[in-house]
């Protein structure tokens, strides 16, 4: 069985910010990398909107274009290690994924990505 079979990889672009207080300062370009296993294991690190070092690792469902992930994710202000719970959709190599906040009242957030399946 080839280990790589199924295997995506992608590149963390930007995000477009919504819901902040006006003198929130995010930062919308967001690089990074990530990779999802054929089985749906998801890991990946990227600089996140505070300007923070983030990784993160879950599982990912995917149904046709729509995927959704669980998981954990570090890097953001409270605890060590914060829930990751993020709808996305793809068109062709584009995904978008919808970073809602678990804070009533906080900054969410759309994120474009760019991926291949080998």
């Amino acid at each position: 069985m080839d280990v790589l079979a199924g295997l995506i990889i992608g590149a963390h672009i930007a995000t477009a910010h919504f819901g902040a207080a006006p003198d929130t300062r995010l930062q919308d370009r967001n690089p990074g990398a990530y990779a999802r296993l054929a089985g749906g294991a998801t890991f990946g690190a990227y600089r996140n909107s505070i300007g923070r070092s983030s990784v993160y690792a879950g599982w990912t469902w995917t149904h046709g274009a729509f995927s959704v992930t669980a998981g954990g994710v570090t890097g953001y202000e409270g605890r060590r290690i914060q829930p990751l719970l993020v709808p996305s959709v793809a068109a062709g190599p584009i995904r978008l994924t919808y970073l809602p906040n678990s804070r009533r009242g906080g900054p969410q957030g759309l994120h474009l990505s760019v991926e291949t399946k080998l």
